[in-house]
């Protein structure tokens, strides 16, 4: 059973974000944790410590990645060149069980300003869309938080 804090065990966490921080620690001391987060975007690189890191802290756990810029509410289509990496990055995350991608949703006017107000059924529809269009794209389901 994972570590909680209803069953008595303290000091751990159902996940934590993989920050750079905290990457000694995980690796030396194996912290109960059932699953890390990552900001997608920062391992969306070509080589380099973040991604050696990656690769060992998946061998010990489960990671689920968090897409920042998707842009689901934006008018404009989604930037193919971002997916590609994205998908790349997924490919090693799928192998540790997890298979899915977390988004929020932003919608922005035509100056890319973030909207906070209400957005009329239409625009959450057109969202819907290219959600599922990246799912596709992906191969892996993407849940989408503040529709």
């Amino acid at each position: 059973m994972p570590a909680n804090r209803f069953n008595g065990i303290y000091g751990v966490w159902d996940r934590i974000g993989l920050r750079a921080p905290h990457y000694n620690h995980i690796l030396t001391r194996k912290p109960v944790c059932d699953w890390f987060e990552i900001i997608s975007e920062n391992f969306m690189i070509d080589g380099g410590r973040p991604l050696r890191i990656l690769d060992q802290i998946l061998e010990q756990y489960k990671v689920v990645q968090h897409g920042v810029s998707m842009y689901f509410g934006s008018a404009e289509k989604a930037n193919r060149e971002h997916l590609r990496r994205l998908k790349e990055l997924v490919k090693p995350t799928r192998r540790r069980g997890f298979r899915i991608i977390c988004a929020g949703a932003a919608w922005t006017d035509a100056t890319r300003t973030i909207c906070c107000r209400c957005v009329h059924v239409r625009g959450r529809e057109l969202t819907a869309q290219k959600v599922r269009e990246v799912g596709d794209f992906l191969e892996v389901p993407v849940a989408v938080g503040r529709m």
